[in-house]
This record gives structure tokens, C-alpha cells and sequence, in this order.
């Protein structure tokens, strides 16, 4: 699959096993579906500028990228979550708000939370780095591909969409990434065979404004 057709894609990383053990070591809490907010993290912010730097030698980011989020996922037999069909939406920036193109200002966490409009989305991309095997039985990530060219969907559009585009599952080894457009169509299932299907998953800007400020970059 193209990136830019299907709005998702596979792709190799460098990131080297022991980073990897590093990451599954620090990032995730017991019993707990994901943690926000890892910019900070030393180890994050490293595996995101080497993220950048696979990604855009192969063509498939631009370098002067910025990484705008980062969160851990992972399910597990005591959090083994589903997640319907939708697109990401919503993401952090330093202060409230204040354009009015940026709707649904919310506080998360003591975070402020807003929609950029269509324009600024469609120029962010997920990364999901891969730190353990995800086949078949562990809840792997489902795309419909070529939704994320129809722009922001209401919750009534998303039926046909599906109907129109079918879906593709996303199935990785433990270090590869799948690259998505954020405004494509995603899911996930309960796993079947529940243990570990940690991801980190960190989210970047190739455009070159917004009218607000994001909370954290790399």
C-alpha cells in the first residue's frame, strides 16, 4: 500500500533491539490501555528523530517533519480493548485554543486539547512503532484505505465510507511501523489470544504553520 493513496503503509525502522527493551520497559503502566504525552521522555524523543530519519531517507516523510505526540499503547489479558471505527482527531497544544478553525477545545490530564481544522490533518501522519509480533490474534490495527482523502467525517458518514473503501488489516514484526494518515478511517478488534501488543505510537507535522502551538515538538 502507497501512503499517500491508501493513507497507510508498512515500512522498516532501525530502531535497534535494545531501544526497543528500553521502551517496553519505561513507557507502559500495568494495567493500563496507554500513557500520553512521552515527547519528554528521553528515550522517545531519540527514537522520534530516528523515526524521522528512517522514514524520510526512504522517501516517505518529509525531514523537516516535527513530532507533535506521542502515546504508548498495549493490550494485554487484564486491558484488552477494542476501538470502533474513527479517524484522530484531536490533539495537544500549549494554551487553549483561541482560533476559531480549532474546535472541540477540551483539558485532558491538565492538557489542552483541540481539532485542528482539515487542512492542518491532513498534513500529520502517525508512525506506530512496533515493539512486540502483531499478527491475526492481538487486536491488530484494521485502515479503510483511500478514507482519509474525504477530509473530517461525521459519526453517520463513517457506514459508507467503510462500505465504499473496504478495509485492510495491519499485520507487523516486532520493530517494523505502520505509517497512517491521521484522518484515515481506523480500528481495532479485542484480541483473541490476548498478550502484549505494545506500540508507540508518535504522530508529526509536515506542514509548515498552524495558528496555534503545539504542546510539545521534536
Amino acid at each position: 500500500m502507497k501512503l499517500q493513496e491508501a493513507g497507510f503503509t508498512t515500512a522498516k525502522s532501525s530502531i535497534d533491539a535494545d531501544t526497543l527493551e528500553i521502551l517496553r520497559g519505561s513507557i507502559f503502566t500495568a494495567g493500563e490501555a496507554g500513557t500520553r504525552c512521552l515527547l519528554d521522555n528521553p528515550t522517545v524523543k531519540s527514537v522520534a528523530i530516528s523515526l524521522r530519519e528512517d522514514l524520510s531517507s526512504q522517501g516517505l516523510m518529509d525531514k523537516k517533519a516535527i513530532a507533535v505526540q506521542a502515546i504508548a499503547f498495549d493490550k494485554t489479558p487484564s486491558a484488552n480493548w477494542k476501538v470502533t471505527w474513527h479517524q484522530d482527531l484531536m490533539f495537544p497544544f500549549a494554551t487553549r485554543t483561541k482560533t476559531v478553525e480549532y474546535a472541540l477545545a477540551c483539558v485532558k490530564d491538565g492538557v489542552n486539547y483541540a481539532r485542528p481544522p482539515a487542512g492542518i490533518l491532513a498534513d500529520m501522519t502517525a508512525v506506530r512503532l512496533h515493539l512486540d509480533d502483531c499478527d491475526e490474534q492481538n487486536g491488530p490495527l484494521r485502515v479503510s484505505p483511500g478514507s482519509h482523502m474525504s477530509g473530517i467525517l461525521k459519526s453517520s458518514e463513517i457506514p459508507e465510507h467503510l462500505a465504499r473503501h473496504g478495509e485492510f488489516t495491519c499485520l507487523v514484526k516486532e520493530g517494523e511501523v505502520i505509517m497512517m494518515k491521521v484522518l484515515a478511517l481506523h480500528a481495532s478488534s479485542l484480541a483473541s489470544s490476548p498478550r502484549h501488543r505494545r506500540v508507540l505510537h508518535i504522530v508529526y507535522y509536515s506542514g509548515h504553520q498552524t495558528d496555534e502551538t503545539w504542546h510539545r515538538t521534536i
